[in-house]
């Protein structure tokens, strides 16, 4: 009798523990959806921070679009063209063989990301010629030419690929003029550049926005060498070396201070870099990629490709009115300071 009372009470106590249990597990269902609802989206939206993405291009994709009309909202920047190649299929394959360096933007008429790069595309061409460097920028209307555009997968706009000799990759500088000529110049040229002049420091230094300056004592050796392995690490970066006192000192680098000396300028409120660690590859590499950016990025369409296409995965946001900015961003640069280089 006593057992047959003491199973009655386990049976009832787990009946009312179930009854608990499903009642709970009900609840914190709910309470999760209700928490999480708010990431709920369309999956099919498609999020691109540098173009319009997804796109197929069929021969039917476009059908309607020569019609397009630009609204009043568009005002585009004046512009000169008139180095920049434009590119069909029967002219493609010929400018391509022609040319061992060949830079290429796949673009639509209608694509704000395009009709942003378009005055940026067209400075950094006029610049690189001007400079005498041996590339051809060119475009092409990814809305006419949709056989190209499928050959090289072009998925958003704008798509900008670089050739060399009809190898391509994509180009993953700035898309800006600076960072373009800075990224063709380190893919065509040497990743380090001599200065012996103070008349060549001085152009540099009012045409350059991020420049990186070894004081050597040789410009050739193992530190050299060590410089130019680092440079390679760098697309959006110019690096430059000298041996001349009167050079280092245009550069903020006391011409008595033993050497190497390394020192990065930018023109951004943290103007000047010091190098403090082994001259080697792997340091300077590191604190060049620490300190090129500065502390506090603000986000524009022109920088969301330094932002999102960045080695650093964590990104910070401030939002803020234009009368707080004043008293908030310098509280959240002295803030940057401490995890510079890991989050933006």
């Amino acid at each position: 009798m006593p057992s047959r009372l003491l199973v009655a009470l386990l049976l009832s106590f787990l009946f009312f523990f179930s009854l608990s249990s499903f009642t709970f597990s009900k609840d914190a269902i709910d309470d999760l959806d209700e928490d999480l609802s708010f990431l709920e989206e369309d999956n099919a939206v498609s999020h691109d921070p540098h173009g319009d993405a997804g796109y197929d291009f069929g021969d039917d994709e476009f059908a309607g679009f020569e019609d397009f009309e630009d609204g009043d909202e568009f005002s585009l920047p004046a512009m000169d063209e008139k180095d920049v190649v434009i590119l069909k299929e029967k002219n493609f394959s010929e400018v391509i063989d022609a040319h061992k360096h060949v830079m290429v933007e796949f673009y639509a008429p209608w694509c704000g990301h395009c009709q942003a790069l378009a005055p940026e595309y067209a400075a950094a061409a006029n610049q690189l010629k001007s400079d005498g460097v041996d590339v051809v920028l060119a475009k092409i209307d990814a809305t006419e030419e949709t056989e190209l555009s499928n050959k090289y997968d072009v998925q958003g706009l704008p798509t900008v690929l670089f050739f060399v000799d009809g190898d391509h990759m994509p180009f993953t500088g700035e898309r800006t003029k600076d960072g373009i000529v800075t990224w063709i110049k380190k893919k065509t040229g040497p990743g380090v550049y001599n200065i012996t002049t103070t008349e060549e420091a001085e152009k540099i230094l009012t045409s350059k926005r991020k420049v990186v300056l070894a004081f050597l004592d040789s410009l050739t050796g193992t530190e050299s060498e060590q410089l130019a392995a680092a440079s390679r690490d760098e697309d959006d970066v110019n690096f430059y070396q000298t041996v001349e006192p009167n050079v280092a000192k245009l550069f903020h680098i006391d011409p008595q201070v033993r050497r190497p000396v390394l020192v990065l300028l930018k023109d951004d409120a943290e103007k000047i870099s010091y190098f403090d660690g082994q001259f080697g590859k792997f340091e300077i590499a590191e604190f060049v990629f620490a300190n090129k950016l500065p502390l506090v990025t603000t986000f524009t369409r022109e920088s969301a490709s330094s932002i999102f296409e960045s080695q650093i995965k964590k990104q910070l946001l401030l939002f803020t009115t234009t009368n707080d900015s004043k008293k908030v961003v310098p509280i959240f640069g002295e803030a940057a300071k401490l995890y510079q280089g890991k989050v933006m």
